[in-house]
């Protein structure tokens, strides 16, 4: 079964302007609606109208690994599949931290938008299932 991406909304949360656009901009050409939030506490509030979250980790209010786990905490947002992207933390201890911490996938900036589309295909398909 394909996803029929033009019906999912994905949340890019980046405190980088270039960052969030160029993501945003990659998962529109893959098909995909996108919502950006350039801080923590502005994803907290708009997770739960999307399918997906794309979340940096190092953002300017809340550390990315603790929005994630305030994401798991809420059950509107429980079940959201989070991607981490870091350009910053990307030692194996920073991927297990972001595990720890409730995400569902880990990718190093710059990421490769065919496989960020896929993973996210693949997270959202699993939550439907679930």
């Amino acid at each position: 079964m394909s996803l029929e991406r033009s019906t999912h909304s994905i949340l890019v949360v980046d405190d980088a302007e270039s960052n969030r656009y160029a993501v945003s901009r990659a998962l529109r050409a893959a098909g995909y609606q996108t919502v950006e939030a350039a801080a923590g506490a502005q994803a907290l509030e708009l997770a739960e109208y999307v399918e997906a979250v794309v979340l940096d980790v190092h953002l300017p209010d809340l550390h990315g690994f603790e929005v994630c786990r305030l994401l798991r905490a809420n059950p509107k947002t429980a079940r959201v599949p989070v991607i981490h992207i870091s350009a910053v933390y990307v030692t194996d201890e920073d991927r297990a931290a972001g595990e720890r911490a409730g995400a569902d996938a880990y990718m190093v900036s710059p990421v490769d938008t065919d496989e960020l589309a896929s993973t996210i295909d693949r997270l959202v398909q699993d939550r439907a299932g679930a």
